[in-house]
């Protein structure tokens, strides 16, 4: 068994090689075999890879968080500026229209009010004919299949779709 300086080390230099994967921003199927095999290379105990593995996926988990808590902060910022954009175009139309203006010289720009191009406004959806709707596939509703599916008596079937039993998944608590 190897000194455990010398696992700590192994463990650094793969935490380094994932870190500038990272920075890549170009993680690739290769990248994860490179990952595995980086793993498979090192020389622990079973229990230890396994905790170690544990704790960089936790790492990851908690980018992962911190990336949708920045996506979700950038998404209500272009939110309100969208708003604010429209708001301040519609503020301008009414007061160029209340002024009677079609059209003004503002500086380096030229605002002007335009006739909008003819549009569809639907009043009764089920009234239009069938000839105006686009059809398409209908989808499966999986989770009354697999309701279905599990409520079958042994024998029974439902064609096209059977209950999988047999795959597994990790937990980690």
């Amino acid at each position: 068994m190897p000194a455990l300086y010398t696992l700590g080390e192994q463990y650094r230099v793969f935490n380094q090689y994932v870190d500038a994967a990272w920075d890549s921003e170009d993680l690739t199927e290769d990248d994860l075999q490179s990952y595995i095999d980086t793993l498979e290379s090192i020389e622990d105990e079973i229990n230890s890879k396994v905790e170690n593995i544990t704790k960089f996926m936790k790492n990851i988990e908690g980018d992962i968080e911190a990336f949708k808590a920045e996506e979700a902060r950038l998404a209500r910022k272009r939110k309100y500026l969208e708003n604010k954009h429209k708001g301040l175009k519609t503020y301008m139309q009414s007061v160029l229209e209340v002024n009677n203006i079609d059209k003004v010289n503002a500086g380096t720009f030229k605002v002007s009010i335009h006739k909008t191009n003819p549009s569809v406004g639907i009043i009764d959806e089920k009234l239009i004919p069938d000839t105006f709707k686009i059809p398409q596939e209908a989808k499966l509703d999986s989770k009354a299949l697999l309701a279905a599916l599990k409520k079958l008596k042994d024998g029974e079937t439902i064609d096209g779709a059977v209950l999988v039993t047999d795959k597994k998944h990790i937990r980690i608590s």
